[in-house]
């Protein structure tokens, strides 16, 4: 029942996902945001998490292999391919980011767009991306950085947030994620930080590398 009302929440917002969550923290963080991933070279084999309706999956595919990328949301995924179908060496699947049917050490890079603040489990997150990384592979991951936020900038966020997608569901309130205690996840299971950037000024982003050691 946990799993279907995730679900069921994200569904509900793929008609103008992207816009409207634009609106709520800005399109310029968005842009900041992929510039950023678009510096990175070499991904190689990369598996997305969270993918959405694949706005970010388009920025990284020219420095990717292939991409597997992947949403826990039906709805969203049928968008993802209506959109981006067309994209070369993109494979668009249902899956579980808590419970990855993939094997042991299958991808060079992880990446994940604004998922582990609202996972409701960001520890069980990073160890199945620990798990199907190859040693000394990348994992990537950026997020809307509230906790990180002034008070003043929270409140608009917020108040953004609920008029644009209404009351966040149980997931998003479970666990508070701030650039410290990701670095913090991913220090205590098995990663080394390699990049760790605050991005933004009234609205921010955290922006992450680290290494599988």
């Amino acid at each position: 029942m946990e799993q279907q009302n995730k679900e069921n929440f994200w569904s509900h917002h793929t008609e103008a996902y992207e816009e409207k969550q634009a609106f709520v923290v800005g399109k310029e963080l968005v842009s900041i945001a992929q510039s950023e991933i678009l510096t990175e070279k070499k991904l190689g084999k990369v598996l997305e998490l969270g993918c959405g309706t694949g706005l970010y999956t388009e920025t990284i595919i020219n420095n990717s292999e292939n991409i597997v990328a992947t949403d826990f949301s039906d709805e969203m995924i049928e968008v993802a391919i209506q959109k981006r179908g067309r994209l070369k060496n993109v494979e668009f699947q249902k899956a579980d980011a808590l419970n990855l049917e993939f094997e042991n050490e299958s991808f060079d890079t992880v990446f994940m767009a604004n998922l582990i603040h609202i996972i409701g489990n960001g520890e069980r997150l990073i160890q199945e991306s620990n798990r199907v990384l190859k040693k000394g592979g990348r994992i990537i991951i950026t997020f809307f950085a509230i906790e990180d936020m002034s008070f003043l900038s929270k409140i608009v966020i917020g108040f953004r947030f609920i008029k644009t997608f209404g009351k966040p569901s149980k997931e998003a309130t479970i666990e508070k994620t701030s650039q410290k205690s990701v670095e913090t996840l991913l220090s205590n299971n098995g990663f080394e930080i390699v990049k760790s950037l605050l991005l933004g000024n009234k609205s921010k982003s955290v922006y992450l590398i680290a290494k599988k050691i």
